[in-house]
């Protein structure tokens, strides 16, 4: 991963699908954590997200994409995703 930036100044970053080609706001703190915003946009073009049963329980809601995780995965072990410093006390 890249070098950390204080969080303060840590701006959401934008990365695509590589299958759908929807474009979602991305925050990463660690390797393990990540903060993902999706547009409406985004929303409509994932290939994934219609297979999603569309209940009221929450096990029914869309949880994510797959492709877009990896793509995400790639990116951080490339060091395209600016790593967030943790808020400091």
């Amino acid at each position: 991963m890249t070098a950390r930036v204080r969080s303060a100044d840590a701006a959401m970053q934008q990365v695509s699908c590589t299958e759908c080609l929807a474009k979602v706001q991305v925050r990463k703190t660690a390797w393990e954590q990540t903060s993902i915003q999706w547009s409406g946009e985004a929303l409509e073009l994932c290939r994934e997200r219609p297979a999603c049963p569309s209940g009221g329980l929450p096990r029914d809601q869309f949880v994510g994409c797959e492709t877009l995780r990896a793509a995400l995965r790639d990116a951080t072990a490339r060091g395209s995703l600016e790593l967030a410093e943790p808020a400091t006390q």
